[in-house]
């Protein structure tokens, strides 16, 4: 049985952006790819491995059950867990980044601070631990008068036994403001505490307080590491009139598209109200279409037009699938509301009801929900602002159960997260990643552990066939 809709994540462009994103940073300054939620809910795992052998030197999720899903790959990168953990039982994966050195933990507070220096102690190892400091998020992490204390009580010889500071950092609460003055007094806060603590800082303490679009405002924000999330993706420039980096920021490539097909067609006459409420009515003679894809596979509530609020056209109809040319593509409304697992498109524009059996549009042509054409009306961004939240709200909310292709040279294709089949990743993207300039010697080393992963993964599933 086809799937009704497919969510497309191009694996070649995520190569691409880690390189812009090297070239911005320059090669003093590490990367950190966020893969909270799943990967934004584009998959953490492959991705992971996308990133890992892009140049990206840590990867950061938000709880210990999403640094665990990573730790199944074959990956040699350090993972950060962003939550505040106080105390936990790890589990066999868990143990191994341990022991490995590369589970991180945040420190939010003091007291959580003698909770992970007492589980380092219970597991006989020294834990490496960033501290967020909060410089006005009011979110996580610590307040900045206390940050100077755990600062020195954490470098101290006799805690330096469990716990090691692997980092500094705070989070901006408003990176993409016209005028970030707010962003700036964060900044100066954040900098006032790392000049108080500066002797006692260890060499390879990283300092971080940049995300995506701080990253691409200015070279000022971007300390020992840069926190990119949206960018890897190829979102987040257009948050941005101005910046230092917006020029290299206009080359990331957006990774993602979502596609469908219209499983009906039908005209119907002017009055006749559409959907529940009857908030559309034909205003003409009109044709209709439905798309299998609603509200519970994450299209947002907020596309649907109304007699009373006009909406955008923000379906692309693939009127020539023969074509690769966005040309091929013809903007339609969605009309009335969104429906659990169904909304109607209006394509009368395109194909009038007078061309009948002989029109453009028919059962099973396809339809472009999401583009990866950054000029597109339905582009991500465009999308997120006419539904009234934020790109990476609409990523996380497509459901698990939609089928996610990933394309390098060949597509490949990751089942839901209910199929227990291994995830695999294209030889031609381990072959690419060789020709990325890793920013760290430990990337080296990736790039062997890579292709050893990739084998015994070959053998497996040859042994399957």
């Amino acid at each position: 049985m086809p799937p009704t809709s497919l969510i497309h994540i191009d694996l070649s462009a995520v190569h691409d952006n880690m390189r812009v994103l090297r070239r911005v940073v320059g090669q003093g300054c590490a990367l950190c790819a966020i893969l909270k939620a799943d990967g934004y809910g584009l998959g953490a795992r492959p991705l992971a491995v996308t990133l890992a052998r892009a140049g990206a030197d840590l990867l950061a999720v938000y709880t210990l059950q999403q640094a665990e899903e990573l730790a199944r790959e074959s990956l040699t990168i350090p993972i950060m867990v962003l939550m505040p953990v106080a105390d936990f039982e790890p589990t066999e994966a868990l143990e191994a980044l341990l022991a490995a050195g590369r589970l991180h933990l945040t420190v939010h507070a003091p007291e959580q601070m003698v909770s992970l220096a007492d589980l380092a102690a219970r597991l006989g190892l020294v834990l490496p631990v960033h501290l967020e400091v909060d410089t006005g998020m009011s979110r996580g992490g610590c307040t900045i008068d206390e940050a100077p204390a755990i600062v020195h009580r954490i470098t101290d010889p006799l805690m330096a036994r469990r716990l090691h500071l692997a980092g500094l950092f705070t989070h901006f609460a408003d990176t993409k403001a016209a005028n970030p003055v707010y962003m700036n007094r964060q900044a100066a806060r954040f900098e006032a505490v790392v000049d108080q603590v500066k002797d006692v800082l260890p060499r390879d303490c990283l300092i971080h307080t940049a995300n995506s679009v701080a990253t691409l405002r200015a070279k000022r924000f971007h300390k020992s590491m840069v926190r990119v999330g949206q960018a890897w993706a190829g979102y987040g420039v257009d948050s941005l009139d101005e910046g230092e980096f917006l020029r290299l920021g206009r080359q990331l490539r957006p990774v993602v598209s979502w596609t469908s097909r219209i499983v009906h067609v039908k005209t119907i006459e002017p009055g006749t109200p559409v959907g529940y409420r009857c908030t559309w009515t034909a205003k003409r003679r009109s044709r209709i279409g439905l798309v299998p894809v609603g509200h519970a596979d994450g299209y947002p509530t907020g596309l649907g037009t109304t007699d009373t609020k006009p909406g955008l056209a923000c379906v692309g109809v693939v009127v020539d699938e023969r074509s690769t040319s966005t040309n091929a593509r013809h903007y339609v409304p969605v009309i009335g509301v969104v429906n659990m697992d169904q909304i109607t498109i209006d394509l009368t524009d395109i194909d009038p009801p007078d061309r009948g059996a002989s029109g453009r549009v028919h059962v099973g042509t396809e339809v472009e929900l999401i583009s990866a054409d950054a000029g597109a009306p339905n582009h991500l961004p465009a999308l997120a602002t006419a539904a009234g939240i934020v790109p990476h709200a609409l990523l996380a909310g497509l459901s698990s159960h939609l089928q996610r292709v990933y394309h390098a040279d060949r597509p490949t294709t990751h089942k839901p997260a209910s199929a227990a089949s291994p995830i695999n990743i294209e030889l031609s993207a381990i072959i690419e990643a060789t020709e990325i300039s890793m920013s760290r010697a430990i990337m080296t080393r990736a790039m062997g552990s890579a292709m050893m992963a990739f084998s015994e993964k070959l053998k497996v599933e040859s042994a399957r066939l």
